[in-house]
C-alpha cells in the first residue's frame, strides 16, 4: 500500500473554516512537528503527546474532534489508548481516532485491538515534506486516497491486500472478481476462458460478494469449471479454496488443487465444457471438482441450507433431482425440513401453543386428586398459602399418597384460559409470519448428490455416452451451411418423399488423445477425418464441422440404409489416421425435423 501524508481528513475538511481540535500523539519529534504545522496552517488547533500515557491524559481532559495516534507509541500503544477511551466514554463524545504508521508490515504483526480505531493513515516522513509543499487545493483533491477505512476489521482488510498481492504473484493465470468477472460484464480474458481456453487456473474473489452475484459464472460456458479461490474468507463452502490465510499459500494445498482441477478439465468433454444447459454444467462441475454436491446448514438462506456451488438453492435443486432420475447422479439423504405453505421457506419457528387460540403464552401446572371426595383440579385451586385445601370439601391435604396424588400436568393458556393435558405444536414462518399447525406442515427432503459411473462417462464422452435411445438432436452450434442444406432436404422430402439422413458424430477418444498428445493433435486428426469423409461422399452427401461435434448429411438414403452402412464409411475415413478417434454416430431421419 502506498503511503501518503496529505492530512486533510473528510471530517476535518468539511468543517475546516471553523477549525477542529486535534490531538497528535507521535513519539518522533520531526513527524509530530510536521503534522502540527500542516494542521495549524489549515486552521485547526493542535495538541501533541509524546507517548501513550500522555495521550490518554489529554484525551480524558479535553474534547477532541480527531486524534492521530501512532500505532507504536511508547508506554501505551495507539490501539491501547483508543480502547481505553472507548471503554471509559460512558456516553461522552469520542473523537475520530486515526492510526498513523510508517510500517504497514509491523502494523499487521500487531493488529490486535485495531477494531477500536476508525481509520488508518499510512505515513512516510519524506512524503509528508513533499505533500506539505503542494497547494492546498491539490491536497484536497487527493484526500480520498489518503485515509484508509479501518474500523471495524482493519486487520482483515490489510491481510486481504497482502493475500491479494501474494496470490497474484504465484505464477498462476487467475481471473479476478471483481475485475475480469462482474455481474453482467466479462473482460476479454474472461471471454477467452468462457470459450474453453485452458490457460486459466482459477478465479480469485477479492471482495465480499454473494452467491446470487457469483451466479454470473454459470451464465457463460466453461467459467463454472474454474476453481473459486476466496480471499475474503466469507464464501464458506461455495469456495473451492479458502485463501484468506497466508499459511494456506505456503502449504502447497493451492498447487495440488489447481493441478487437480486442470487435469480433470482436460478430461471433460467439450459437449459439457461448452454447454449452456445448467444440468450439463452441474455434471461438469461435479466431475471437475472431484467432490459431490452437498448441502450445508445456512441460516441466511430461506431453504436453511446452501450448496457448495455458486448458485441459489432454488436453481440447483430441481436440476440435481432431474439428473438423479436419469441415473447420472446418486442422491444421499441429508435432512428433512418443514416448509411454509405461503412462501415455501424452511425457516420455521417451532413452538408449543394453545390448541384453541394459537397463542404461545402458556403456563404449566399439576393436577391434584383428593381421594376422600374424588375432586380433581389444578394445584392452584388447592393452594392456600403454604397449605393445600380441597376447594370441594375444605379438607386440608397433608400426606401425598395417602390424602392425594398428582396424576398429571395441565397446560393453561394465559390468553384465552383454555386448559389441556399437553400443548399443541405449531410453526411460525420467520420470513412471511404465516402460521401453520404442526400436523399440517408439508415436508421437503434435501440430498447430497454424487456422480455415478454413468455420470462420469457422460462427463468424459458427452452425449454419445447416453446411448442412442437417450440422445436428442441438438443443432444449436450447427453452421449455417448445414442449416440451409437441411431446409432444402426437408422441403424435397415433403414434396417428393426424397429421403435424407443426418448423422451426428462425436468422438469417444477426444479426451484421451488431448491428454496424451495435446489438444492440437486431436484437432488435426479430427480435421483430417472430416476431409476423408468429404472425399468419400462426393456429391452424395455433405460433411460439416461444428463446435463440439460434426455432422454428415446423406442425400437420397433412408435411415435403415444409413444405419447399416455408416459404420463402414466411418472406419474407412479413420483408416489413415495416426490415432483412432472412437467415432460414434446418431442417425436422424426426416421425422426428427417435422
Amino acid at each position: 500500500m502506498e503511503s501518503s501524508a496529505a492530512i486533510e481528513l473528510s471530517t476535518v475538511q468539511s468543517q475546516r473554516a471553523h477549525g477542529r481540535r486535534v490531538l497528535v500523539a507521535e513519539d518522533n519529534r520531526l513527524t509530530s512537528e510536521l503534522l502540527k504545522l500542516m494542521l495549524n496552517q489549515r486552521g485547526h488547533h493542535v495538541d501533541t503527546a509524546r507517548d501513550g500515557q500522555q495521550a490518554l491524559l489529554l484525551l480524558r481532559e479535553n474534547d477532541y474532534d480527531v486524534a492521530f495516534l501512532d500505532y507504536d507509541l511508547p508506554r501505551l500503544s495507539g490501539s491501547q489508548v483508543a480502547a481505553t477511551i472507548r471503554r471509559e466514554s460512558s456516553g461522552r463524545k469520542v473523537p475520530r481516532m486515526i492510526a498513523i504508521t510508517a510500517d504497514l508490515k509491523e502494523l499487521l504483526a500487531q493488529s490486535e485491538g485495531a477494531e477500536n480505531l476508525d481509520q488508518l493513515l499510512p505515513l512516510d516522513i519524506d512524503d509528508v515534506e513533499t505533500k506539505e509543499k503542494q497547494p492546498t487545493e491539490s491536497l484536497d483533491e487527493r484526500q480520498e486516497d489518503t485515509i484508509v477505512p479501518l474500523r471495524p476489521a482493519m486487520a482483515a482488510k490489510l491481510v486481504s491486500q497482502e493475500h491479494r498481492s501474494a496470490f497474484e504473484n504465484l505464477g498462476y493465470n487467475f481471473l479476478t472478481w471483481p475485475g475480469d468477472i462482474e455481474t453482467g460484464r466479462l473482460s476479454a480474458r474472461a471471454m477467452r476462458a468462457s470459450l474453453g481456453d485452458p490457460q486459466f487456473d482459477g478465479i480469485l474473489v477479492r471482495e465480499p460478494t454473494s452467491v446470487e452475484k457469483l451466479a454470473t459464472l454459470w451464465k457463460e460456458p466453461s467459467l463454472y469449471t474454474l476453481p473459486i479461490i476466496d480471499l475474503t474468507g466469507e464464501l464458506g463452502p461455495v469456495a473451492d479454496f479458502d485463501g484468506s490465510q497466508l499459511a494456506a499459500i505456503e502449504s502447497g494445498e493451492l498447487d495440488q488443487m489447481v493441478c487437480a482441477y486442470r487435469n480433470r478439465r482436460a478430461l471433460l468433454h467439450r459437449d459439457i465444457l461448452l454447454s449452456s444447459e445448467l444440468s450439463d454444467m452441474l455434471i461438469g462441475r461435479t466431475f471437475v471438482t472431484g467432490q459431490p454436491i452437498v448441502p450445508h446448514y445456512d441460516p441466511g438462506s430461506t431453504w436453511s441450507v446452501s450448496y457448495n456451488v455458486a448458485l441459489p438453492v432454488s436453481a440447483v435443486v430441481p436440476n440435481l433431482e432431474t439428473l438423479s432420475q436419469t441415473g447420472l447422479l446418486r442422491r444421499d439423504f441429508f435432512e428433512r425440513f418443514h416448509t411454509c405453505p405461503s412462501c415455501n421457506s424452511h425457516r420455521l419457528h417451532v413452538r408449543e401453543e394453545c390448541a384453541e387460540c394459537k397463542s404461545s403464552d402458556l403456563s404449566e401446572g399439576q393436577y391434584i386428586h383428593h381421594f376422600a371426595c374424588a375432586y380433581l383440579g389444578p394445584e392452584d385451586d388447592f393452594r392456600q398459602g403454604d397449605s393445600l385445601v380441597c376447594p370441594k370439601c375444605s379438607q386440608e391435604l397433608t400426606h401425598f399418597g395417602f390424602d392425594y396424588d398428582r396424576p398429571g400436568s395441565m397446560v393453561t393458556c394465559n390468553s384465552c384460559g383454555h386448559t389441556s393435558s399437553e400443548p399443541s405444536v405449531g410453526f411460525v414462518c420467520l420470513d412471511c409470519n404465516s402460521h401453520v399447525d404442526g400436523e399440517g406442515a408439508a415436508t421437503r427432503d434435501l440430498f447430497a448428490y454424487t456422480l455415478t459411473n454413468e455420470g462420469v462417462a457422460f462427463a468424459k464422452h458427452g452425449r454419445s455416452a447416453m446411448g442412442p435411445g437417450n440422445q436428442a438432436l441438438r443443432l444449436a452450434d450447427v453452421p449455417l451451411e448445414l442449416v440451409v442444406a437441411l431446409n432444402r432436404s426437408l422441403s424435397g422430402y415433403q414434396q417428393t418423399q426424397m429421403p435424407f439422413v443426418l448423422a451426428e458424430l462425436s468422438y469417444l477418444e477426444e479426451s484421451a488423445i488431448a491428454q496424451q498428445e495435446g489438444p492440437r493433435a486431436f484437432a488435426m486428426a479430427r480435421n483430417l477425418f472430416v476431409e476423408n469423409l468429404r472425399a468419400r461422399l462426393g456429391d452424395q452427401g455433405l460433411a460439416v464441422k461444428a463446435q463440439s461435434r460434426d455432422y454428415v448429411l446423406f442425400f437420397g438414403v433412408t435411415a435403415d440404409a444409413a444405419s447399416a452402412g455408416i459404420g463402414t464409411v466411418l472406419s474407412q475415413a479413420q483408416s489413415t489416421l495416426r490415432w483412432p478417434l472412437g467415432v460414434v454416430s446418431q442417425i436422424f431421419g426426416p421425422e426428427a425435423f417435422a
